[in-house]
């Protein structure tokens, strides 16, 4: 009777965290207050070294692969989301993660929603640097009729005398709340899927006749649950031999650890199988891992032949495993120890990168934000307001019913995205000014550390106005729940009584949607208001910095009532009721804690797009094709800009910098005659800035979500500071184990041209034409994207100058 020993985990984010003790983990006693990922490998090491060893290994399209002398005889399998969200990742875009993956030496992967978090086409390019393959069974491009470029519809393996097949499915649910999902991208329902390759890979009569199918997963406990009873993944059930569908479900995106009721024995804690979503859970043979590298699951499957003949050639008698944990008393691993510390270092030397250029200074000092409106505050929200603008809100039915419907939605996607952003004073850090000048990554971090997700929540009227009243109820103490807002225009007295202080709130006068579409060719031109004109900064070359906002525009008032919900989108600490926001508890989610990304990573997406907006316009390259056809419309749009004069002369612009700068600080001297405020004091003879003699600072809907779209939808290596391919190839920790590939053709890592000449090295085409990129936009180096925070009276207290 045959056996197969498997390792699995899932949803892998931080290389090193707090511990925090999991539900029956061995008491530790070491004192140690953290855990990490050489941990976690030396744990998966030792584990493997117990399998059984096979003295060769050869892929099943008919090709050899290398014989090794010492191979374990099992499976490492990985159920998705590992690219981000973490500090880390903010920084790398995921890329630090790839050596890590590739030394653990994985067999095969699912992708997860997170992995999609930077674009699907960063999202290549860390696929293609991995030394495994990865799956996405259920997603067709209908561009190719065939699963996205890089992912595999199914991967074919033999290990334990046993043919195996493993395919990947992912939930419909989540799909819906990734920004800049393919349009081309089309969901199929699992359980069809599954059935489809349970017939091909089970065919008497075909190439594969596997005995086995694995899924890997990426769903919610009760999506696997049903998909298991669906796919007769079911211990003890009569007849089962005779029906098409898969033998055992391996998922993740649930960060908790579950074991289905079909195992035989489990050491270890294996899950709550009383919790909401269980219910149906009737024997299923179903493995969920934890999360973050703190949790590890060892199975062995023991398997049964059935009589010839049967659909399924075995099936699964016995299943038992344990739950492995790693604690501060866990024993690393050397190599991984040396690769990580090198990965950190590279971490700490891309974070004193500059990311953009301000005007105006980047204002995080807690007597500021703590108490009043300021202009670094609005700018975060703005941007947080659009980070899901691309998403599908409006997700229908969550269960397998109704695809086309649903995949229609996602065509059109939400036009008005969420309704405001609420979140407070807290959230920035550092206490400190920063600018104006250049803004590094390691300034970002500095002012948004946290790692809790960006939320999006449904919320009435009346709990809005809770909301700021709670917000503002300890003013004027320097408490961490001062509102900082988007979307909504809240006018509020601090004369009043605690809780008794809301005057009105508003939303915002939304623009007119459509001129962004990727189908839409009709371009409006847009007529320059001189009013939006609050500064400038002219250069004795004649050129142009003019800063563009908007004056705020009142739109709908926000009644104190339960007539209207709203879509507002927070941090999840606040969506727990902490710092007082009692009344952003137990709402319904759009977007939860585990769909979110962080904010550092939100802004970094946004600066990337803004910057390749910036610097690819001066390029004469700047109408070449790209990726989304928006980019060319965004980047043909942004240069005719550039190129000519406002409609407004310089003394026609009535308005001061003064009321929009950050208080108690004006820098309106300094903005007309300091030389600190130009990007380009110290720019290159190369420079475009010659060229281009007007650059228009923007902050409105428009150029916000064009930022975020074009940094999900173009490949950002021509802008990005952070060296990500050379992350990528960092030494492994030991020579990577051969695979056994099956459908998936072998990749190595992208060669690096060769220095000092101009022929790219094999297989580099596509990286060399990033390279050539880089080399012209070297030009470009000091020209870095500029922002201008500013305040424009959206927390508007009508007592301020009383006192």
């Amino acid at each position: 009777m045959p056996s197969l020993p498997i390792l699995c985990f899932n949803d892998v984010y931080r290389v090193s965290q707090k511990y925090n003790a999991q539900p029956g983990a061995p008491d530790d006693k070491s004192g140690g207050t953290t855990i990490n990922v050489s941990q976690f490998a030396q744990l998966l090491f030792n584990e493997r070294n117990k399998w059984p060893e096979k003295s060769s290994s050869t892929s099943l399209n008919g090709s050899k692969g290398k014989e090794k002398e010492t191979e374990k005889d099992g499976l490492v399998l990985f159920a998705g989301d590992v690219f981000n969200p973490s500090v880390e990742s903010s920084i790398s875009r995921g890329s630090h993660m790839v050596p890590l993956l590739n030394a653990l030496e994985l067999d095969v992967a699912c992708v997860g929603n997170h992995d999609f978090d930077f674009g699907y086409p960063h999202l290549t390019k860390l696929i293609e640097s991995t030394s495994f393959p990865w799956l996405l069974s259920n997603i067709i491009d209908e561009r190719t009729g065939s699963v996205p470029d890089t992912l595999n519809r199914f991967w074919i393996t033999e290990r334990c005398g046993l043919k195996i097949g493993v395919i990947g499915l992912v939930e419909q649910d989540w799909i819906a709340t990734i920004p800049s999902w393919p349009k081309s991208f089309k969901y199929r329902p699992m359980k069809e899927v599954a059935l489809e390759l349970s017939k091909e890979l089970r065919d008497p009569n075909g190439p594969h006749k596997v005995d086995l199918i694995i899924a890997l997963t990426h769903c919610r406990v009760p999506n696997d649950i049903r998909l298991c009873n669906e796919l007769g993944a079911v211990a003890n059930k009569d007849g089962v031999e005779n029906e098409h569908g898969v033998d055992l479900l391996i998922g993740g995106h649930d960060h908790i650890y579950y074991i289905g009721k079909g195992n035989t024995s489990w050491e270890g804690y294996s899950g709550r199988h009383d919790a909401p979503g269980t219910t149906e859970d009737k024997g299923v043979r179903l493995i969920k891992s934890g999360t973050d590298f703190r949790d590890l699951t060892s199975a062995v499957l023991e398997l049964t032949p059935t009589r010839e003949g049967s659909i399924r050639r075995h099936i699964i008698t016995d299943l038992k495993g344990k739950h492995l944990y790693v604690l501060p008393s866990s024993p690393s691993s050397d190599s991984f120890d040396s690769m990580v510390k090198s990965l950190l270092a590279s971490v700490s030397e891309a974070i004193q990168k500059p990311v953009c250029f301000t005007l105006s200074p980047f204002d995080a000092r807690s007597e500021i934000v703590r108490t009043q409106e300021n202009g670094l505050g609005n700018w975060i929200a703005d941007v947080l307001l659009h980070a899901y603008a691309e998403s599908l809100f409006d997700k229908g039915k969550s269960d397998e019913k109704g695809v086309a419907e649903d995949n229609e939605r996602m065509e059109g996607k939400c036009e008005d995205g969420a309704d405001a952003v609420i979140i407070c004073g807290g959230t920035l850090r550092g206490d400190s000014q920063y600018g104006p000048g250049k803004i590094t990554l390691g300034d970002i971090l500095e002012i948004l550390p946290f790692e809790d997700p960006v939320v999006c929540l449904e919320i009435d009227g009346k709990g809005i106005w809770d909301t700021f009243e709670g917000a503002l109820s300890k003013w004027p103490a320097q408490e961490g729940r001062f509102p900082i807002i988007s979307g909504l225009v809240v006018k509020w007295d601090h004369t009043r009584p605690p809780n008794q202080r809301v005057i009105s709130i508003h939303q915002l006068k939304r623009p007119i949607h459509g001129k962004n579409d990727d189908d839409n060719d009709e371009e409006e031109d847009e007529i320059e208001d001189p009013r939006d004109f609050v500064d400038f900064k002219e250069q004795e070359d004649g050129t142009r910095v003019v800063v563009k906002q908007k004056k705020l525009e009142l739109g709908d008032e926000v009644k104190n009532d339960e007539s209207r919900i709203y879509r507002v989108i927070t941090r999840e600490y606040m969506a727990l009721g902490y710092d007082g926001f009692d009344a952003l508890k137990n709402r319904k989610f759009v977007v939860d804690d585990e769909n979110g990304q962080i904010m550092s990573s939100i802004l970094r997406s946004f600066l990337l797009g803004s910057s390749y907006i910036f610097r690819h316009k001066q390029l004469e390259s700047a109408a070449a094709a790209h990726l989304s056809s928006r980019t060319d419309k965004v980047l043909s749009r942004a240069r005719n800009q550039h190129q000519h004069s406002p409609t407004s002369s310089v003394s026609s612009s009535p308005q001061s910098t003064k009321s929009f700068l950050s208080p108690q600080n004006s820098h309106h001297a300094a903005m007309q005659n300091s030389g600190i405020l130009s990007p380009v004091s110290e720019r290159s003879t190369g420079s475009a800035w010659g060229v281009l003699k007007r650059h228009v600072v923007q902050h409105d809907w428009s150029t916000i979500r064009d930022a975020l779209h074009v940094a999900k939808n173009e490949h950002m290596s021509s802008v990005d500071e952070v060296a990500g391919q050379a992350m990528r190839q960092q030494k492994q920790a030991k020579p990577s184990a051969p695979h056994m590939p099956g459908q998936w053709e072998s990749r190595s890592t992208t060669p690096l041209p060769i220095p000092d000449s101009d022929k790219p090295a094999k297989g580099a085409q596509n990286d060399i034409l990033v390279n050539q990129e880089k080399r012209e936009l070297d030009n470009l180096s000091d020209d870095l994207a500029i922002v201008c925070p500013l305040i424009d009276g959206r927390m508007k207290d009508v007592s301020a100058d009383k006192d």
